[in-house]
């Protein structure tokens, strides 16, 4: 169409004049005289054209404001599914103007998507999606976009999210990054400075990659299964060749593996790979991964993976942070679980069978995180361990699971690298039912709680359970595998720990001495079970690798229990043996009887097994027997107890013989140190000890408070 002409004012009629500039002159942005050809274009000798200009459309930079009108039916909406009349107003005849128009989506607004009941399609794998999904027959939803996951649970009024919304994790308030970096200091620990550049110059050599992999799937990965190795290990490799940039998340994850490796390997193979001393690789790698943590916003993610390298990281600091603040650490790692829906089965949820699995086991992983953690402060584990759906992970292997497996895995009929925490998971029922608690988590001291249930009745629950033990897992253990000789060595050691408790000798208290002999010899032979087992452990060079796991504070009570009956057998084979047993238990564990924050505990035992064993030679002395010979371990407990000062130290010349026997680091300066006992040296005789309810509660407290005494000095 010809652009509009304007008569030329006094001159040649038939020079055509616009309205408008020229393109070359609108191009060159110099005046236009608006006639054709212009002045401009005639000394430059080309070409003018005149073509009219298109107004662009204006963008939008706001979203459309929703009125008042909208505002009221929304609300009104919203009521009326929580079942209250709402009287209809003018509300409902405002104008159509006021409502959303579907035209404004972009494309980058999210998919919406309806969570499929059981025997429906399975929802559409993860990936670049936005999906809002409902469980069938309840309010809860799961909101996911690019591997992040926010759950929002039916008590709240987030169920009644519309379609246009949108994933939390898109909003990042002013000032948020510098807030919450102040808030991961407070739980991790300030940062170093030192990592602004390209974190790809951090990765290992190939070579200590490769290493890494293998001490990682060989020694962490059977105990602590919440990787899936065949997916996270080529992005590992991606990431250290510089072939692809990962996501934030996956970094974290990446750097965390590393940290959580080298915190297990022996000083000697540190040097080997690394070339450096554990303790500058431990500390640079420690850095890295907290760097990364708070890259990939930690306290305020919505990423399992990101939640998976957290606990790698919790792992990796087991040696040098104290119970009491990894207690802490794992009420972060739940509440970002539950913040994700993981305590809700994938299968409810419409999550791909894959998703699900991978959310079973990390899921299962904190729970017992927590659970361990408490039960060796002496805490409840947390109720809200026990709020989800979430089912029990497949005994399968990592080659069973594809991404995009659309049928549910064979389970396999032998013992795999996820057995422990199925293991785990069935432990956790069973005392849930030796507690009679359906509607909380049970620990080992709910055992003798159930009021309802008699001692005869606990008892045969027990051989019910270790039946299905053996049924499940212990028929298909292999003597030749270490993993097999652990899974073995475990659940033995549980069954009997589950009976020590439903013949707890702390009741012996409660109940004024008034117990069977029966019930007396049952703690008594469980305890000393419990220690060979320990030995046993302690003793098989195949499995020392899984030694980084293995917590040896539990041997305090069982020690504690042994002695107590000791002292009332007097004689007997089996004291004989339970003699042998105690030292050997005691060379096998140095780190649990003598270290220096663990120096409580180990006075007061000291005190007791002294008193059991001159009890002992006293009885074989009045019974006309050999006089025995007093084993290196008490030789080092009573220059322990009575060499305070280095003059005593000096002067016994049977110290030195009893250092070298004992195998420990008796020193100068432990055997001269004034031992903190944290306020409990006052401890009676056994025999008061075992009768007295007072006692009993201050040495569970004084275990408690002396659990965390695992410290690195400088890692």
């Amino acid at each position: 169409m010809e652009p509009p002409e304007a008569p030329r004012s006094g001159g040649d009629v038939s020079v055509k004049t616009f309205s408008f500039s020229c393109l070359v002159c609108r191009q060159r942005k110099v005046r236009c005289d608006h006639v054709q050809p212009c002045s401009n274009c005639q000394r430059a000798n080309i070409d003018c054209e005149y073509v009219a200009p298109v107004r662009g459309k204006r963008k939008r930079t706001k979203p459309p404001h929703e009125t008042l009108h909208a505002k009221i039916q929304r609300y009104e909406g919203l009521l009326k599914t929580r079942g209250l009349d709402v009287e209809e107003g003018s509300a409902g005849h405002a104008a159509s103007e006021d409502s959303l128009s579907e035209s404004n989506e972009t494309a980058d607004s999210p998919t919406i998507l309806s969570a499929p009941t059981p025997g429906n399609e399975p929802a559409p794998p993860m990936g670049f999606r936005s999906a809002l999904i409902r469980t069938a027959g309840s309010g809860p939803r799961l909101v996911s976009k690019e591997g992040h996951s926010r759950y929002f649970e039916n008590s709240t009024l987030w169920t009644e999210i519309n379609e246009d919304f949108r994933h939390p994790d898109e909003f990042v308030p002013v000032g948020a990054d510098e807030d919450e970096e102040n808030e991961i200091e407070l739980f991790l620990g300030p940062f170093t400075s030192g990592f602004n550049g390209d974190l790809a110059d951090w990765h290992p050599t190939i070579h200590c990659l490769h290493a890494l992999k293998d001490i990682f799937t060989d020694r962490i990965d059977p105990l602590m299964k919440m990787m899936h190795m065949p997916t996270f290990w080529p992005v590992v490799l991606q990431a250290a060749e510089r072939d692809e940039e990962v996501s934030r998340p996956m970094e974290a994850a990446i750097f965390c593996f590393y940290f959580a490796t080298i915190s297990i390997i022996e000083e000697k193979e540190c040097e080997k790979l690394f070339r450096e001393p554990k303790r500058a690789v431990f500390a640079r790698y420690r850095a890295l991964a907290r760097h990364t943590l708070k890259r990939a916003r930690l306290l305020s993610t919505s990423s399992p993976m990101t939640l998976r390298a957290f606990c790698l990281f919790m792992m990796g600091l087991r040696c040098n942070m104290r119970y009491e603040s990894q207690y802490i650490l794992c009420g972060i790692a739940l509440r970002l679980a539950q913040k994700m829906g993981l305590h809700r089965d994938g299968k409810t949820l419409g999550l791909s069978l894959f998703e699900t699995e991978m959310r079973r086991r990390l899921w299962w992983h904190i729970a017992h995180l927590d659970f361990r953690t408490s039960d060796l402060l002496g805490a409840k584990p947390s109720l809200d361990i026990h709020v989800g759906d979430a089912g029990v992970p497949w005994n399968v292997e990592d080659e069973d699971l594809q991404p995009s497996m659309t049928e549910v895995p064979k389970e396999r009929r032998a013992i795999t690298s996820i057995t422990m925490c199925l293991v785990r998971c069935d432990l956790t029922k069973s005392l849930q039912q030796l507690s009679g608690s359906s509607t909380s988590v049970a620990s080992w001291g709910d055992i003798g709680t159930n009021k309802n249930m008699t001692t005869a009745d606990r008892d045969a629950l027990i051989d019910d359970i270790e039946d299905r033990f053996e049924t499940k897992y212990l028929r298909y253990c292999d003597p030749s595998r270490p993993l097999d000789m652990l899974v073995t060595c475990m659940i033995r050691a549980a069954i009997c720990n589950t009976r020590l408790y439903a013949h707890n000798p702390r009741r012996f208290a409660d109940s004024g001495g008034q117990v069977t002999e029966a019930e007396r010899n049952m703690a008594f032979q469980n305890a000393s079970k419990l220690l060979e087992y320990a030995s046993l452990v302690g003793e098989n060079k195949c499995l020392r690798k899984f030694e980084w796991r293995l917590n040896s504070t539990y041997l305090w009570d069982k020690i504690l229990f042994v002695l107590i009956e000791s002292r009332r057998k007097k004689l007997g084979s089996d004291l004989d043996k339970v003699w042998e047993l105690i030292g050997r238990v005691f060379s096998q564990y140095p780190d649990a009887f003598g270290q220096t924050s663990a120096q409580a505990v180990y006075t007061a035992l000291s005190k007791w097994t002294l008193e059991v064993w001159d009890g002992y030679v006293v009885a074989r002395r009045a019974e006309g027997m050999l006089e025995p010979e007093e084993p290196a371990y008490i030789q080092a407990m009573r220059v322990k107890q009575n060499g305070l000062n280095e003059g005593a130290a000096s002067r016994n010349p049977e110290a030195a013989n009893a250092k070298e026997a004992h195998g420990q680091a008796w020193d100068h300066e432990q055997c001269t140190e004034q031992v903190d006992t944290g306020g409990f040296s006052g401890f009676s005789d056994l025999g008061s000890f075992e009768m007295n309810l007072d006692e009993w509660v201050n040495w569970e407290q004084l275990v408690s408070e002396q659990t965390g005494f695992y410290h690195v000095e400088g890692y």
